[in-house]
């Protein structure tokens, strides 16, 4: 069942999907309210194309010893002819939320600002995403400490509330990390 779906997949989506995307990087780009409909449909039919084109030539390269026009060769070059437009797709920056994998995976699109300042746009946004999750984690962190403080022994209290002032001055980092990262902020 998996091996149809990925059959299908590769003969009637990605290959013209990926296509599309590397012609048309940027969102919005092909139509602003159903981008994504447009690149689906669109994708479908260059995909089907592209599938037919790929059976001509594999045919043209074949002789009556060696027969190419068979699943292997056919999986082969459309999983390549995917592989390649995705990569230029990448290069061109279709594909911004690479960069929540790895931070040097993502590329602007080219919508007018500079490489180099949408890339730290990017990484500024993803640190504030980080900033803002640990910080709400230790405010919950907190409020168990304060209830584990409440009912245990003095010496266990002691050693909650200096957790407690620990978490509490991490806090404040955070929030001064925050407000230096704001736009804005100095």
């Amino acid at each position: 069942m998996l091996q149809v779906l990925a059959g299908l997949a590769i003969i009637f989506l990605l290959p013209g999907y990926t296509m599309v995307n590397m012609l048309f990087p940027r969102r919005g780009e092909l139509d602003p309210e159903y981008d994504i409909i447009y690149r689906l449909t669109l994708g479908m039919g260059l995909s089907v194309v592209i599938s037919i084109l790929v059976g001509f030539m594999l045919n043209a390269v074949s002789n009556e010893e060696t027969q190419y026009v068979r699943s292997g060769p056919l999986w082969i070059a459309l999983s390549g002819l995917t592989g390649l437009f995705a990569l230029v797709g990448w290069l061109r920056g279709a594909y911004p939320r690479a960069g929540y994998i790895h931070p040097s995976l993502f590329r602007p699109t080219a919508d007018g600002r500079s490489g180099k300042s949408a890339k730290k746009e990017f990484a500024r946004k993803r640190s504030l995403e980080q900033l803002i999750s640990e910080r709400e984690q230790l405010v919950s962190d907190l409020k168990k400490l304060a209830e584990r403080s409440s009912d245990s022994n003095p010496q266990r209290q002691l050693y909650y509330r200096k957790r407690m002032d620990n978490a509490r001055e991490r806090i404040e980092m955070i929030n001064e990390e925050i407000k230096r990262l704001e736009p804005g902020g100095s």
